[in-house]
């Protein structure tokens, strides 16, 4: 379980943002991306076992987004797609920047930042481990997202355009 969440950490922004790139919804995203997890998680077992589990995921990612676009267009030959490793290398970068940055948010912001986004617990699940109501959760996450964000702009010199994160500045170890 321990190499699936490393992975899973390491990737899911890149993930993320390239699902993003390809669906344009966040809810679709969301999605696909919970079925990825799921599927991570039902071979945990073999995970470690794996020679490339970043590749692994990406695999599974696309796969999953393929799936997605089958359905959605009720078509049985969808074409060349793009690979989730030609993402803007400034998603890879930033991944350099946010482990520098968990350390210096609230310890409560940085607790439900690692459950939720980093170690794929739900909302309703946080919620229910730290005896909080489910919209106290969100709200929680809101302004944990929000102090992240902030650290984002402010300490790696994150800038966005319209298709989202366009690039930053490292920040020194």
């Amino acid at each position: 379980m321990k190499c699936l969440m490393k992975a899973w950490g390491e990737t899911e922004s890149v993930l993320y943002g390239w699902l993003m790139k390809q669906t344009q919804s966040q809810h679709e995203t969301e999605d696909i991306m919970q079925e990825v997890f799921l599927k991570a998680m039902s071979n945990r077992e073999r995970f470690c076992t794996l020679d490339d589990s970043r590749s692994w995921l990406f695999k599974i990612t696309k796969n999953h987004f393929i799936d997605y676009l089958r359905r959605k267009v009720d078509c049985k030959d969808i074409g060349e797609l793009v690979a989730p490793d030609n993402v803007l290398p400034v998603m890879t970068q930033l991944q350099t920047c946010l482990p520098r940055l968990l350390p210096k948010l609230s310890a409560k912001n940085r607790h439900i930042i690692e459950e939720c986004d980093l170690n794929g617990l739900t909302q309703l699940e946080y919620a229910k481990r730290n005896e909080l109501s489910l919209p106290a959760t969100k709200a929680r996450l809101r302004r944990a997202r929000l102090e992240l964000k902030d650290k984002l702009i402010n300490e790696c010199k994150v800038k966005q355009d319209h298709t989202g994160v366009c690039c930053f500045k490292r920040i020194q170890a």
